[in-house]
């Protein structure tokens, strides 16, 4: 299991755990970045996409990944 931190790159996220592609859609990604996700950690794309709230974009992607492992 892949732990999710501000450090964690989008990429990594993204590979990891594909189903939570539309919470970052949701907070502005565009849909061409499922395909090819950016190298970014987490804390860059909240300061850019989430007025920086990484800590509501880390809790929100803890609880997708929680729900979908069941």
């Amino acid at each position: 299991m892949l732990r999710i931190t501000e450090n964690t790159t989008v990429r990594e996220l993204l590979t990891t755990y594909p189903d939570t592609f539309p919470i970052f859609l949701n907070r502005g990604m565009c849909a061409d970045c499922e395909k090819a996700p950016p190298p970014v950690p987490l804390h860059h794309f909240a300061d850019k996409h989430c007025g920086g709230d990484i800590t509501g974009l880390i809790r929100e992607l803890n609880e997708s990944v929680k729900a979908a492992a069941g």
